[in-house]
Formats: structure tokens, sequence, C-alpha cells
């Protein structure tokens, strides 16, 4: 039975079984800071009580093409266990998050997307993500990535 839930800072270390972060301590604080701060939440979706996806929802951002509270959320970090892909969990996942986000007045938002990621791309423009509005570069835990973010605007 598959079931998504938004985690609790107690829960943070199970991420490290879809994503082989570099400092979990470093991870685990940041998230419990934005956790607790109302500026992120952490959706994970399991199957039997196994974590096989997450996704992670900012609220808040100093650039305002990512995230604007009450109005535009970020959605990053989404991660389906290898052995779960290819099965619409993904989809099911990304479903129920946006449409939490809608409930609670988020009616755009934002993803990136990597150009060598021609499966996320495709299922964030089925899900209506198609706008393209910024280019961006960043670095995380010493990586450098280079994405499109993608809006999804909506209609009321």
């Amino acid at each position: 039975m598959n079931i998504v839930r938004k985690i609790k800072t107690t829960e943070l270390p199970i991420l490290t079984q879809l994503f082989n972060y570099k400092d979990i301590d470093d991870m685990i604080a940041e998230n419990t800071c934005n956790i607790e701060n109302g500026i992120v939440d952490i959706f994970a979706l399991f199957d039997n009580g196994k974590l096989i996806g997450e996704l992670h929802v900012k609220y808040d951002n100093e650039d305002k093409d990512f995230a604007e509270k009450g109005k535009r959320a970020y959605l990053f970090a989404f991660r389906v266990h290898k052995d779960y892909q290819g099965k619409g969990l993904g989809s099911y996942l990304l479903e129920t998050v946006i449409d939490e986000l809608n409930a609670n007045g988020y009616h755009e938002l934002t993803v990136g997307v990597e150009d060598d990621n021609n499966r996320a791309r495709y299922m964030y423009e089925k899900h209506g993500f198609v706008h393209p509005i910024a280019r961006i570069k960043e670095t995380y835990q010493g990586d450098s990535y280079e994405y499109d973010l993608l809006l999804r605007k909506e209609t009321l």
C-alpha cells in the first residue's frame, strides 16, 4: 500500500536511503531548521512502510522565481528508488503533492530539470510544468548543477 505523507525532523536520516549525501549532519541540520521554520516540507512516499520516494517543497525563497510565501512553491529533490521507477509512482507522488499545495492556496509551482534528464522533463511537462522562466546554476555539497526552472500555473 502506497502512502504519501510529510516526514518529521526525527525521520530525516531515512533520506539517505534515496540519496548519497556527502555531509549527512549538514543535510539534517539544514532540513530541520527549514522544516521547523515553515520554509520546507518533505513529502515521502512509502510502500508498506519502506521509503521509496521523496519530494521537497520550498515555500519561500530570496529569488521569487522559485518560491513566494502563499503564492508560489518550489519542488525539488524529487527522487524515486530505482527499483520502483517506471510504475507511475513518481507521478502519484507528484500529483498528491500538487493537490495538497493547490488546496493550500499555491497555484504556481516551479521545478528544476537538468538538460540530460529527459524522463523527468517529460513527466513534468505532462503535469503542466511547461513554462521555462529561468536558467539556473548552483552548487550543493560540492556538486554543480545547471538546469531550467519550469513554471506550472493553475487556472482558477
